[in-house]
């Protein structure tokens, strides 16, 4: 069993946060941030398709520009070849002839470069597979040529005819790569064209986009911030709504509290009122029929067996209900807390709980407290009678120590017993009137209540303490 503490105190309903304003965000603000969203998604993929058609038109433009490189390195590899050819005819020196090996040996792999570069393009290959076979047939004719005139120079013998035929064929060699030059131009052009119009659509696109992104996310930006007005606006009047029904609970609150206290007061009123009429009228008549009784018995003749028999158990009678509205009465309002202090009555009361439970009751109360005013002694002499009443009932103990003492900070009564403990949650039911009776005492005193289980071992130790500051008679 934790530990239950029940200070004097009203306990405040109070919140300490606002409570949160029903209702998740509008629909149209929703369907705004979402239009918000696809717009920038959109502006996004215009800006990644732009530069995705950027790379690509860089690509072409790259090719492009390489195979015109190509073309133009294969032009002057042919070239030099007729030009070494022709050197070598008309002076027979044979240095013409060493731009002419080199050309020999590279035009092929130009080819080939040229070839790799236009994989993807049926038309350009055809025009390779022509410009192969062309240069070829031309380069076979230079090199006819060469062997044909075994004295070159201006004064020896050359294959003229053959070097015109070689040329003829030549030119249409650089026919081909001129119109294939040609074309790549108008192709570089064309993209130029295409790119320049794409980034003008792609611009425009994302001008607008742009333009609209903005003008709905200055929307979004107002309507958010009415949403937000609206909210606090709520909210405000949510907390007002709760900070007057917190009022009205601390008011209805401190109402049943003081109708609780009031009603201990007017029982414990009552029942001085009740014991005291029953002390005073019935104690008075049954004592008068006590006399009368004796009276009859003793002039009874010797003879009237039956009639003394008779008057025998109603005297018997008699003794035994003053017995009972003793118990009454003292149930009602003991009379020991009157007459001989809180003290005497709570050792009174825990000789009497030995005697009808059997369980030892030990009371250790080191001082008489004939100062202390009377509401304090009934409100302590309450709980003790409370207390001993639950272990009677529910605690299967061996042994109730009853302690009262006074300390720095006020008086302390403690009722320690071993046996099997309370159930936690048998302390926070509405229907354990008793408990509930002792910390509406407590409350009423300003002082504390509490149950908790001892340090070390089994049971329940019930203590109630108060403040030496609430006290009206207390000595220092």
């Amino acid at each position: 069993m934790g530990d239950v503490t029940q200070s004097g105190q009203v306990p405040n309903a109070s919140l300490n946060t606002p409570p949160a304003a029903s209702g998740g965000v509008p629909l149209h603000v929703r369907i705004v941030i979402v239009i918000s969203i696809a717009l920038l998604v959109v502006n996004a993929t215009l800006l990644v398709i732009n530069v995705g058609a950027t790379i690509d038109s860089h690509a072409q433009y790259a090719r492009s520009y390489e195979i015109k490189r190509s073309l133009s390195t294969f032009q002057s590899v042919i070239t030099a070849a007729e030009s070494g050819q022709r050197g070598y005819l008309l002076t027979g020196q044979t240095g013409y002839l060493e731009p002419y090996y080199v050309a020999m040996r590279s035009w092929r792999s130009e080819l080939e470069k040229l070839r790799t570069l236009t994989a993807d393009n049926a038309a350009r290959q055809k025009d390779i597979a022509d410009l192969e076979s062309l240069t070829a047939a031309a380069v076979s004719r230079l090199k006819a040529t060469i062997s044909r005139s075994p004295q070159p120079g201006p004064n020896g013998t050359a294959d003229v005819a053959g070097t015109e035929r070689a040329t003829t064929t030549m030119d249409r060699v650089r026919g081909i790569v001129d119109r294939m030059m040609a074309e790549e131009d108008a192709r570089i052009e064309a993209l130029r064209r295409e790119v320049l119009r794409d980034l003008l659509v792609a611009g425009g696109l994302a001008l607008l986009t742009t333009v609209v992104t903005v003008a709905v996310l200055i929307g979004l930006n107002k309507l958010l911030r009415k949403y937000v007005r609206d909210r606090e606006t709520a909210e405000n009047a949510m907390l007002e709504a709760n900070q007057e029904l917190n009022e009205q609970v601390e008011q209805r609150t401190s109402e049943l509290t003081e109708l609780s206290q009031h009603l201990i007061r007017v029982s414990e009123e009552e029942k001085a009122k009740l014991a005291r009429e029953l002390h005073d009228t019935l104690g008075s008549n049954l004592t008068a029929i006590n006399m009368d009784l004796n009276w009859i018995q003793r002039r009874l003749p010797e003879g009237a067996r039956e009639v003394k028999e008779r008057l025998q158990r109603a005297l018997k009678m008699l003794s035994e209900t003053v017995e009972l509205k003793h118990e009454v009465i003292e149930g009602l309002r003991p009379s020991h807390l009157d007459n001989l202090g809180l003290a005497f009555a709570m050792r009174s009361h825990c000789r009497e709980f030995t005697r009808r439970t059997g369980i030892p009751c030990e009371v250790d109360v080191q001082e008489d407290f004939d100062d202390l005013d009377p509401s304090w002694s009934i409100a302590f002499y309450r709980i003790a009678q409370e207390s001993l009443t639950n272990i009677a009932k529910h605690a299967q103990a061996s042994k109730v120590r009853v302690i009262l003492a006074r300390e720095d900070g006020g008086i302390r009564l403690r009722i320690i017993d071993d046996g099997v403990g309370v159930a936690e949650e048998s302390l926070s039911k509405p229907k354990s009137h008793g408990i509930v009776g002792m910390r509406e005492r407590m409350r009423q005193m300003g002082g504390r209540f509490q149950i908790r289980k001892p340090d070390e071992g089994t049971g329940t130790i019930v203590e109630a303490f108060i403040p030496a500051t609430n006290a009206t008679a207390m000595s220092a």
